[in-house]
């Protein structure tokens, strides 16, 4: 990981995610060679590597979630417009996170690249399969975990088909 600030193009916080096309996981390819070993060995030059920040865990999404709520209730406080929706965007350089609240105060996040468009359109259609099979589920509650295949199905399929088509088109 580099540590210190971008040096060669290689972002902070970027780690190796594969050597010529070959998947990275810890410091082993996917046919079980030592990656640092197959850096180390001249003969295997030239070399593609490719870098990107490591998947969040989920554990991590979660922190992420619950330091949102803080600021997002502040952020209503602090406002000086009378029924503040609070906080509906925080950009980075590198995510951009974006926040729609139902009128019951469901809400729902989406952290995204700052250069896609049409976040909004595709929280509202988040919400509406969020409408159609967890809210119409008898065994929902909520607070609790969405355990429902066609939400899943829905939901998988809506940003699959964002990403394949563009916002615009769901």
């Amino acid at each position: 990981m580099v540590v210190y600030g971008q040096r060669d193009g290689i972002k902070v916080g970027h780690t190796l995610v594969s050597v010529n096309g070959m998947k990275v996981t810890g410091q082993q390819l996917d046919d079980g060679r030592d990656a640092m070993q197959v850096l180390a060995n001249e003969t295997n030059y030239p070399i593609n590597l490719k870098f990107a920040r490591p998947k969040l865990t989920t554990n991590e999404k979660i922190f992420q979630a619950s330091m949102f709520y803080p600021l997002y209730a502040l952020a209503c406080q602090l406002s000086p417009e009378t029924r503040s929706s609070g906080i509906e965007t925080i950009e980075s350089d590198n995510f951009r996170m974006n926040c729609f609240q139902t009128l019951t105060g469901v809400k729902f996040m989406l952290i995204s690249d700052p250069k896609q468009a049409g976040i909004d359109t595709l929280l509202h259609r988040v919400y509406e399969i969020y409408s159609d099979f967890a809210l119409k589920n008898p065994f929902y509650s909520l607070e609790m975990p969405i355990r429902c295949e066609l939400f899943d199905e829905h939901i998988k399929s809506t940003l699959e088909q964002a990403e394949r088509l563009g916002i615009s088109s769901i």
